[in-house]
């Protein structure tokens, strides 16, 4: 069986890699986009077997269009298998895993995705940022910006990696959906590699992290960055000596984080706002389709979704976030809108709410009769 091949598209591992490409921030975040650059990735129709990276890969890719019913309740096959309802982005990794013969290699059954990145992290198995990392990869997003594993709220599969730095996921709980992503590293915290038995690559040398005794141009980058946000004094020689851990240990004790001296994502997040004049990280922003007319195609996906937050937004002044996620705000919100009880989840009463307000055929369920109504309402301005 033909191996992928172990060379650059994939981004070099080794300390402070986390923070590469910081300009990425406009990469789309539409499923639907076409992916273009170079590529490194494992093909669909190669032939896999149980037990190693492409069996899990091709799970995955079977999952493609799993939705809830309804949109924003978590309940599908998934949930179903784990035996819980609620987010399930991790639980889409572990049914995948058992599904391919890589529960063992991925870690186990988990929900939680903190736990996860942490139980990669105690096995040696974890890497800040996405250096070194490849197809088969379980990553892990903080969309908060402060790329912290106690911040972590989402995780997929790494389908692919890009020579422009960034990655194809497959992706649970995406939009209620299991869908492919493109994403960019502003938003990941790190990766975990799991122990597939067919192999895996061997880990990149260190964790993501600049500390004494650290070398090479992503030292030299942090010695600019200090020069200028602190005027530090540093020669940038890509060594990270005293000076320079003396440099990091005051820009953390200015910026209220772990003085610790060492340079991880927490810092790097706050290293990218201080340069743009910032005194917070700055939230990774995801990128949905403009307003614009929507394809009656009856399926909620994140354009619809997103049509829906402007609606609501307008209408009832929500606030919300347009990021085509039809999480717990803008399940509150159009209850709200709908005068039905507000507590984020998508009942019977929510759903023959919407159907009747949609003037269509009230069935108990979400389906695409209801997406297509509420598609021509959206396009119409009459929701």
């Amino acid at each position: 069986m033909t191996q992928p091949v172990e060379t650059p598209p994939y981004p070099e591992g080794g300390a402070g890699i986390f923070d590469v490409d910081p300009n990425q921030a406009g990469v789309s975040q539409n499923p639907d986009d076409a992916v273009t650059g170079d590529i490194q990735a494992l093909p669909e129709d190669v032939e896999f077997c149980m037990g190693n990276v492409q069996g899990m890969l091709a799970t995955a890719r079977s999952l493609l269009g799993t939705t809830e019913h309804p949109p924003g309740s978590n309940r599908n096959v998934i949930t179903k298998w784990y035996g819980f309802t609620g987010p399930w982005c991790d639980m889409a990794v572990s049914y995948v895993a058992a599904h391919s013969d890589n529960l063992s290699a991925t870690g186990g059954k988990y929900a939680l995705t903190t736990a996860h990145a942490r139980a990669f992290q105690k096995k040696g198995h974890w890497h800040y940022g996405i250096g070194g990392i490849r197809p088969g990869d379980i990553v892990f997003f903080d969309w908060s910006g402060s790329r912290s594993i106690g911040a972590i709220d989402h995780v997929g599969i790494v389908e692919a990696v890009h020579s422009n730095r960034t990655i194809t996921t497959l992706e649970g709980n995406s939009s209620n959906a299991f869908r492919r992503r493109l994403r960019s590293s502003a938003c990941v915290v790190g990766y975990g590699r799991p122990a597939y038995a067919g192999g895996s690559a061997p880990m990149p040398a260190g964790d993501g992290i600049l500390r004494l005794g650290s070398k090479g141009a992503a030292v030299t980058t942090l010695q600019k960055n200090l020069n200028t946000v602190q005027k530090a004094g540093l020669t940038a020689d890509g060594q990270f000596g005293p000076a320079t851990q003396k440099a990091v240990t005051t820009f953390q004790t200015n910026h209220h984080l772990l003085a610790d001296g060492e340079y991880g994502p927490q810092s790097a997040a706050m290293m990218k706002a201080a340069l743009a004049g910032k005194k917070a990280p700055i939230r990774p922003k995801a990128l949905v389709a403009a307003a614009g007319t929507l394809e009656v195609d009856g399926v909620f996906g994140p354009a619809t979704c997103a049509a829906l937050q402007r609606t609501l937004n307008s209408r009832e002044q929500a606030g919300l976030e347009v990021d085509g996620a039809f999480g717990p705000l803008t399940v509150t919100a159009l209850q709200k809108y709908l005068k039905v009880t507000a507590d984020g989840i998508v009942g019977p009463k929510t759903v023959t709410a919407l159907q009747n307000h949609l003037a269509t055929p009230v069935g108990g369920e979400w389906d695409a009769v209801t997406n297509r109504a509420l598609q021509k309402a959206l396009n119409a301005g009459s929701f």
